[in-house]
């Protein structure tokens, strides 16, 4: 972990999405950009993103030209975006989430306002490295799942997100029948596989509800070099309150219908004679099989200084 530094001029290419958050809200990001990058300490470029580009090579390009840090202004897709063309590069990445979700950002504690985002970025601040899950040559950093939650991602409409934040995600997984039909999965860790009958496989950068009610967390297992499996065994409305019992009062304890496990290299998932949708960060990418490989410390991301990192090497 690195505390901020040195203030001499800096160049700051920041990628924003126009369509993310709320509406006309990319002249606020503007605005609030120019109060926090103010010359003659930055040199700041911005680029808004439009459809069927590459933004990753565009973040690559822009790292060879010599910019010090890359903010991403948007919900969890367009940080996928802009990570991809930083993986394996010594230029942090900065988030100023404005999407729905934000939960690479909620798992690292950044600031979900704007202007608290935005005075992180040029303040008193950690650079703390995040692993990356790997599928297809593309890296995404919160987690990856197959089951009930990649419908949920196909049925919550840009409309609902909007309307009703991450709830609009919950009420799409309790209006599906998937949460109480069990199917059969190989799932491979490490090249141990077994056999389950489960409604989610997720892979997770993270543990779970280990400090309730955070989803994510602790941060630092972001980049502690192995990720956490979890197999949700519930079938019926009993079995889903207690499990969500278990994880909010009893955190960090075997949780009933839920099953855990570690990789730190590479995770396979199966399905049993048709294919599952699967999503990772927020976004549905194909159908299994799918594998998952670990890519330690692939990406560096400004956050609060009090964030801890894991030193697994």
């Amino acid at each position: 972990m690195q505390s901020s530094g040195d203030r001499s001029v800096q160049k700051v290419f920041v990628v924003i999405n126009p369509k993310a958050g709320k509406e006309d809200q990319a002249a606020e990001v503007r605005a609030t950009l120019a109060r926090h990058f103010a010359f003659p300490d930055w040199e700041i470029e911005i680029h808004e993103t439009v459809e069927k580009e590459d933004i990753a090579a565009i973040c690559r390009e822009t790292c060879v030209r010599g910019a010090s840090l890359v903010v991403a202004a948007g919900g969890d897709g367009t940080i996928v975006g802009v990570a991809n063309g930083l993986v394996r590069g010594s230029v942090p990445l900065g988030i100023l989430p404005l999407g729905t979700g934000n939960f690479l950002a909620r798992a690292l504690l950044v600031p979900m306002k704007l202007e608290e985002a935005a005075d992180l970025l040029v303040g008193d601040h950690a650079t703390t490295p995040v692993d990356a899950l790997e599928v297809d040559g593309r890296h995404y950093f919160t987690n990856v799942s197959v089951g009930m939650s990649p419908q949920a991602v196909v049925e919550t409409s840009s409309a609902d997100k909007k309307r009703l934040g991450r709830l609009a995600y919950v009420l799409a997984m309790i209006r599906q029948s998937a949460i109480f039909r069990l199917r059969r999965f190989k799932v491979e860790l490490d090249g141990q596989s077994r056999w389950v009958r489960a409604s989610e496989v997720l892979i997770s950068n993270t543990t779970l509800l280990e400090k309730p009610p955070v989803l994510f967390g602790p941060p630092e297992t972001l980049g502690d070099g192995q990720l956490e499996v979890y197999t949700v065994t519930a079938r019926t409305p009993g079995d889903y309150l207690g499990l969500l019992w278990g994880l909010l009062f009893r955190p960090r304890r075997p949780a009933a219908s839920l099953t855990h496990g570690t990789a730190r290299r590479s995770v396979r998932v199966r399905s049993f004679r048709r294919p599952s949708l699967v999503q990772a960060d927020g976004e549905v990418i194909g159908r299994t099989p799918v594998e998952i490989l670990l890519v330690a410390k692939a990406i560096h991301v400004i956050t609060p200084a009090t964030v801890r990192v894991l030193d697994q090497s």
